[in-house]
């Protein structure tokens, strides 16, 4: 679900600074998200169970909670209709991807492990076939209802679970899982200004204890770790 919301992100940013190469690179992950291609497996599949196991959850909060019953029986249609917009764009989606021989062809190149597809003179087209890129808002207005949903799923998954407000000192810190937490995903968030500054996390370790190290990649520098205490957030997200 993360990667294909970054990659509906991508393309959204691609629209916006009319950027053709990115609009290429995004559009070339989604459609390895939503057919598979090679490691990767279709992602609708899981993003429709995620939305289930959304509803089953409200449903049961409501049973145990019936002051919240009203609430949270909406909050199940709203997960209900964003799963049908999901349904109902995915065929759709797949159908343009499929038949336009510019993606097709930029697919080729990278398969082939020519990135900018010099070998097809992509790089030589991109202009005259971006032009004013209504080939690219055809796409967006077909897979809008996509990201509308994911985006709210998104939303919902973050008011759900809590961010917790940490510091790695001197720019390391080591995050200790306890064996009873069913922890599926651990999401690291930044303040904007140090990303800005070019402050960047890594993760090591396994799935009880996770070493959390900052470090800062600069223009025509090599990265370094950073040796001042930093401030971050974490989530850690639930399986189930």
């Amino acid at each position: 679900m993360i990667e294909l919301r970054d990659a509906l992100r991508c393309m959204q940013q691609a629209l916006q600074n009319q950027s053709p190469f990115l609009w290429l690179t995004a559009s070339n992950e989604i459609h390895a998200l939503l057919v598979g291609d090679g490691h990767k497996k279709p992602a609708i599949p899981n993003i429709i169970s995620l939305f289930s196991s959304m509803q089953k959850h409200f449903k049961n909060l409501a049973t145990k909670h019936p002051e919240f019953e009203k609430k949270l029986i909406q909050a199940c249609h709203e997960v209900a209709t964003s799963a049908e917009k999901i349904r109902s764009s995915t065929s759709s989606s797949i159908d343009f991807l499929n038949a336009d021989a510019w993606l097709t062809a930029y697919r080729d190149s990278v398969r082939k492990q020519d990135l900018l597809g010099h070998k097809l003179s992509l790089p030589q087209l991109i202009h005259p076939f971006w032009h004013n890129s209504e080939h690219a808002q055809q796409l967006y207005s077909i897979i809008e209802p996509m990201i509308q949903a994911i985006e709210h799923l998104n939303t919902m998954l973050h008011a759900h679970v809590p961010w917790q407000q940490r510091t790695a000192h001197a720019g390391y810190d080591q995050i200790t899982l306890a064996a009873q937490d069913d922890i599926g995903l651990v999401i690291i968030g930044v303040p904007e200004q140090a990303v800005a500054q070019g402050i960047v996390p890594s993760c090591s370790g396994f799935r009880a204890v996770i070493r959390l190290r900052f470090s800062q990649w600069s223009p025509g520098k090599v990265e370094h770790d950073i040796t001042h205490n930093q401030t971050y957030a974490l989530m850690a997200v639930p399986i189930s």
